[in-house]
């Protein structure tokens, strides 16, 4: 593929469709290792709502006939493992659990990295303060049963505000990487904070709250519309901030992640339709990346997954744990 996009300006104000997800039912499936075969030829795509706007983009550019249900990375892995979908979009890597369960149904898969998400922390406009956090912050404000309530208890110098917490909920790939990198247990976090799977709501919380901080993907943040985008900003971690040169450098790490697309290999010999979109998917990401704000893979990875994807090589690189974007390529040619 081409590699000479030129990626748009950090702040850039480009219109992009990233929060527009098109919620569908998914038709019967085949069961035993069957992917969802709909009378119409639709291609049923489960999963991550980070991932959706690039899959819907896809669709959209190439006119493939492609239902999505953004319900969340875990919630899509019940769906594709259960064969009811053709691929799963993925903000985290598959884990020992889903694994099993595709296993237990018969459902084998081919695992395409495709992208990276800096994880992002965001914060009102308004809050001048709190423009960088370290890692034992986030730890301390985010932890199960934390003691964290207002800024002061962050730092002493910081006003006696009460915090606005919001971000991702349970089933989200992002909720897991991010509590995972917080708190070293995914799923282990507080209690007390507000969650959703729709981006346009999450921004608009923190463009309404001026002592908001919430989590969530940079290409979620980035494609907040113009009006929100006024209103929010990103906060810095350990000194970092989450741009395409410090994801790609590993600067950023541990909050970059890759993103992925899981490809049903029932659902390949079924329906040569899914291929020919998953080759259109990786022979137009340079192109569509920077509409829907994410970040390309570096030459050598983006290589490797598609040696992957050409090779069918099936089962998954990560040996079902959570992997940042510096493993990348020792994993992919392991």
């Amino acid at each position: 593929m081409s590699r000479g996009t030129t990626y748009p300006h950090w702040r850039s104000s480009t219109l992009a469709a990233a929060g527009a997800v098109l919620l569908a039912s998914l038709a019967a499936c085949s069961g035993d290792g069957g992917a969802a075969t709909p009378a119409d030829g639709t291609i049923q795509v489960s999963g991550s709502s980070t991932v959706a706007p690039i899959t819907e983009e896809m669709a959209d550019l190439g006119r493939f006939e492609i239902q999505v249900a953004a319900e969340g990375t875990g919630d899509g892995f019940d769906r594709f493992c259960a064969g009811e979908t053709a691929i799963n979009d993925a903000s985290t890597a598959i884990t020992t659990e889903q694994i099993a369960a595709c296993e237990d149904e018969g459902v084998d898969f081919v695992e395409v990295p495709i992208a990276l998400d800096a994880l992002t922390v965001i914060r009102h406009e308004d809050n001048t303060f709190a423009t960088d956090l370290t890692t034992e912050e986030l730890r301390a404000i985010w932890e199960p049963d934390s003691q964290v309530r207002t800024w002061r208890d962050v730092r002493d110098d910081w006003p006696e505000q009460e915090i606005g917490l919001y971000g991702r909920p349970e089933g989200s790939g992002t909720f897991d990487y991010f509590t995972y990198r917080t708190s070293g247990e995914a799923g282990a976090i507080r209690d007390d904070y507000e969650a959703t799977d729709d981006m346009a709501e999450l921004t608009g919380w923190v463009a309404d709250d001026p002592q908001a901080l919430a989590f969530l993907g940079v290409g979620n943040y980035l494609a907040a519309d113009g009006e929100q985008r006024d209103q929010i900003t990103n906060v810095s971690i350990d000194g970092v901030a989450p741009t395409l040169e410090n994801a790609q450098s590993g600067d950023y790490a541990p909050f970059t992640r890759p993103l992925f697309l899981y490809v049903s290999t029932s659902a390949l010999e079924q329906d040569a339709e899914v291929g020919e979109f998953v080759d259109y998917y990786l022979e137009r990401l340079d192109q569509v990346l920077p509409l829907v704000y994410f970040y390309p893979l570096s030459d050598e990875v983006a290589d490797l997954a598609e040696q992957r994807w050409e090779a069918r090589t099936t089962g998954s690189a990560f040996d079902g744990q959570p992997v940042d974007a510096t493993a990348l390529a020792a994993a992919l040619e392991g």
